[in-house]
This record gives C-alpha cells, structure tokens and sequence, in this order.
C-alpha cells in the first residue's frame, strides 16, 4: 500500500468519526425536544439517524474497524435507545400496574386460568425460527420429565377502579449529555485558572490512565466545547496539541467549528507515559447529578 492510498484511508476515517459525532449532536437535540414533539416526530427523527449510520458504515464491513469509531457508533446506538424508550414513556403514560391489570384480565376469566390467550396475541409479533427437519435426529435431548401438580384454588379479589397517575412519573427531565459536557467545562475552566490561564496539554487533558473508553468519551465531549467556542486548540512547541480557554468577547462572530481526534488504545498508552500520567484530570459527573 503506497502513501497516497494510505492517506485517503486516514481521511475517509476521520470523515466518518465526523458524520458519527454530529449523529450523536443531533440525537442530544432530538432527546432534549421530547416533551415538545409528538411520539411519531421523534421516532421518524431517530430512524433517519439510525439510516445515515448505515450508510456511513455500508461498504466498510471488511475493514479494520478504528477503536475510536467504533465507541462513537456504539454511544450512538446506546442513545438512540434511550431516545426512544423516553419518547414511548413520555407519549403513553403506561405504567406498570397499567400493564399488569391488562395482563390480568386477559388470562384470568371467572375461575379458570386462560395463558393461550395472552401466547395468541404474544405469537402476532414473534419471529419464528425455522429448524432443519434432517438435523433432529442428531439432537439429543432427554425429555423433562412433567410432574402434575395439584392447582391451588385461587382467592378472588375485589375489582377496584384503575386510576391513571394525576403527573408523570418523570417531571424532570435533564439531559445527560448536555450536564457531562458542562460539567467538563467547568472543570477546564478551574484547571486553566489554577495554571496562570497557561494553556494546558490536549493528551495531558483527556487521557484516563485507567479507563479508555472515558478518554473516548472525553475527546468527543471537549469537540463539542471547541465547535461552540468555549475553548480553542492550537499547535505547541512539541507539535502536541494544546487547550486554551477563549474569551467570550472574542470569539463574536467566528463561525463555529469541530475538532477531530483519532486515537487508539496504544496511542493512549503513549501518552499516559509521557504526562506521568496516575490519576485523569477531568472527573466523570456524579451518577446523582446526571
């Protein structure tokens, strides 16, 4: 493999690292219009992002998959499910007992117990699997043994009205995502200061001696503080990288921008070494905060 074809490879990689962390952007923004959007507006959303992902992955199925996007494309399949387990709860209201009374009323009539009325509506939405006929003889299984058991007379209990919950059960909703990302801003903010506002080391910064997939999580976090102009990242002396704080008032009217990081596991490792590095400088959120 020359050079050249080299280079193209590197730069389709970070093309897709890119499409992937403004994937993940656009799932913060649709997580964050729940409340405002009907179920169907954010479902569709979602699975217009679940459709670019394919497309972004399509073709590259044989390649040597980089660490760095394959952690973006699990976070973003990760949110995607929450997104639309958050858009179903907000929507419909169902709650457990809900579910249960259903259930309930469907299986128990009068004094008999009827379980394949619940398996015939369970089956409409199973998907069969298909067993080759040729390959049974060859299964040896030993058939379980079925003991009777004599059924207990079962205790008839009072109907009660169902009252649906007078407020959702989640009236507050914060958005993990946008808390990490200020939560880490803060935190830079109090590193630069104790430093005399000396510009402080990217790798230095982001790198999780014990936890990886953290210094990930990091590196698409701080692309988010430089694509909003909270800080910015220059070249230092030893051609590593640097984070400086930027003012406010100077950075009106700059047209915003996002930076790009690809890392591996051996590069961290490197880095780790050369920092010293024991403890991370930046601190995960506290789970109770999230």
């Amino acid at each position: 493999m020359d050079s050249s074809e080299s280079q193209s490879q590197m730069d389709d990689q970070d093309a897709r690292i890119l499409r992937l962390q403004n994937l993940i952007e656009k799932n913060i923004e649709i997580e964050q219009q729940i409340e405002n959007n009907t179920i169907g507006e954010s479902i569709t959303a979602i699975e217009e992002i679940i459709q670019t992902a394919n497309d972004i992955s399509k073709g590259h199925e044989d390649r040597r998959t980089n660490s760095t996007e394959l952690v973006l494309d699990t976070e973003l399949l990760r949110r995607n499910f929450e997104v639309v387990g958050k858009a179903i709860q907000h929507n419909t209201n169902v709650t457990d007992r809900m579910v249960a009374t259903a259930i309930n009323d469907l299986v128990f009539k009068e004094s008999e117990e009827d379980w394949d009325a619940l398996c015939s509506l369970a089956i409409q939405f199973g998907r069969p699997l298909f067993t080759n006929d040729s390959m049974l003889p060859f299964i040896d299984v030993t058939p379980k043994v079925v003991v009777q058991k004599q059924r207990a007379p079962r205790k008839t209990k009072s109907q009660v009205d169902e009252k649906r919950p007078e407020k959702s059960d989640q009236l507050e909703r914060k958005d993990e995502g946008a808390a990490s990302v200020t939560h880490m801003l803060k935190q830079i903010r109090q590193i630069y200061r104790d430093g005399n506002q000396e510009p402080i080391p990217y790798f230095k910064l982001i790198c999780n001696p014990n936890n990886f997939m953290d210094t990930v999580q990091n590196a698409l976090q701080l692309s988010f503080l430089v694509k909003e102009n909270y800080i910015s990242i220059e070249n230092g002396e030893d051609g590593l990288p640097l984070v400086r704080v930027v003012n406010s008032k100077s950075v009106e009217g700059n047209a915003p921008a996002q930076a790009i990081c690809s890392i591996d596991v051996s590069f961290c490792e490197k880095m780790v070494k050369h920092y010293n590095l024991h403890e991370p400088m930046l601190k995960r959120l506290p789970v109770s905060e999230k």
